[in-house]
């Protein structure tokens, strides 16, 4: 029998990006809070697709390597603003997008290195935070301008 092999996250969540962007959104619609802001499902989703690939990315670093800011966060936290966003609310999508990055993970354990898996998921809560500062911080200054 041949011996599987073994994906890395990075692969994974390239893989199943429209998948998890469908249960971000799933979770989402879910939250009165969210839905309040009317917007079509491709307006509510339009940052994600950049967002994940500078995660992609960042996995996929060396580790002595430092990450880029994500300009992508930044353009999001200027879109969300223009769209009546508040700081609460990009918190709450940030934590939908860790919810639906780490479901994607657990439903396809069994074709990761497990070896390796927990540095990654560690990459993924910093990587996540990093681009939910930068998202707020452009809320923030676009708020004040």
């Amino acid at each position: 029998m041949a011996k599987l092999k073994l994906a890395s996250v990075a692969d994974i969540l390239e893989r199943e990006l429209e998948p998890m962007t469908k249960e971000w959104l799933k979770r989402v619609n879910l939250i009165p809070e969210l839905t309040e802001i009317p917007l079509s499902d491709r307006d509510r989703t339009a940052h994600l697709a950049k967002l994940y690939s500078d995660l992609i990315s960042r996995l996929r670093l060396a580790k002595d390597v430092e990450s880029p800011i994500s300009v992508a966060a930044a353009a999001h936290g200027q879109t969300r603003r223009a769209q009546g966003y508040s700081a609460a609310m990009l918190i709450e999508e940030s934590r939908l997008f860790q919810v639906a990055t780490f479901g994607t993970l657990h439903l396809h354990q069994s074709e990761l290195d497990h070896s390796q898996v927990l540095l990654d998921v560690t990459v993924i809560a910093d990587e996540v935070d990093a681009q939910l500062m930068e998202t707020v911080r452009s809320l923030m200054a676009a708020a004040a301008a």
